[in-house]
């Protein structure tokens, strides 16, 4: 196989990646029962690790060098990159369905509002939880030992940067897309700094155990 269509299957993977954690957070939010949510939620993270797709947040925590996050064959730049659209789309299109997601207004607007130390201290709790969920699998193959870390973070409202973009698009989404435009320009003032944030503390939380 040659090199283009390997770093071909990579971005697919990355994107496929996304949208499995998609598929978690609309059972999450469609859930009137959250720790029902959480539960099945987890069955996005196990079915990554059984294909071995690249996610973000299960990968950081195993960076071995600045190389690797801008490595455009391989690196994390381009594994959330197509983690963020495959999750985007997903969110997207389950927001223009019959689906009751209208729980996500006050999720958005609370992890939209809080101040940016919440934000790293919760999202650097994710980023413990996700290296112990993927370790706990490299180590054991006990789904059990992913199951209970994303149950963990998910019950404490710790901060997931790729679950979080799929809840903001999963938002902005859902009038639908004649009032696409419209939601974009509502999207509430702490979304790409707290987003920013979350995605520094999901690496710094992964890294403190994985090189500690």
């Amino acid at each position: 196989m040659n090199t283009h269509m390997t770093k071909m299957q990579f971005y697919i993977q990355s994107l496929l990646a996304g949208v499995l954690i998609g598929l978690g957070d609309i059972i999450y939010v469609a859930s009137e029962n959250h720790i029902l949510g959480s539960f099945l939620f987890a069955l996005g993270l196990l079915s990554i690790l059984l294909k071995g797709y690249p996610l973000y947040t299960g990968r950081i925590g195993y960076v071995t060098s600045v190389k690797d996050l801008w490595n455009m064959e391989r690196g994390m730049l381009p594994i959330i990159a197509c983690n963020f659209l495959g999750i985007a789309l997903t969110c997207a299109a389950a927001a223009s369905s019959r689906l009751d997601l209208s729980a996500v207004d006050a999720m958005v607007q609370t992890k939209c509002g809080q101040s940016w130390y919440s934000a790293l201290f919760l999202s650097w709790g994710c980023g413990v939880m996700m290296y112990l969920a993927v370790n706990g699998w490299k180590s054991t193959k006990n789904p059990l030992l992913v199951i209970m870390p994303i149950m963990f973070f998910i019950l404490c409202g710790f901060e997931h940067c790729i679950a979080n973009f799929g809840y903001f698009w999963m938002w902005i989404a859902a009038d639908g897309l004649s009032h696409f435009l419209e939601r974009v320009m509502e999207m509430p003032l702490g979304f790409c700094g707290n987003l920013l944030v979350m995605i520094l503390g999901n690496a710094v939380g992964s890294l403190c155990f994985s090189k500690v």
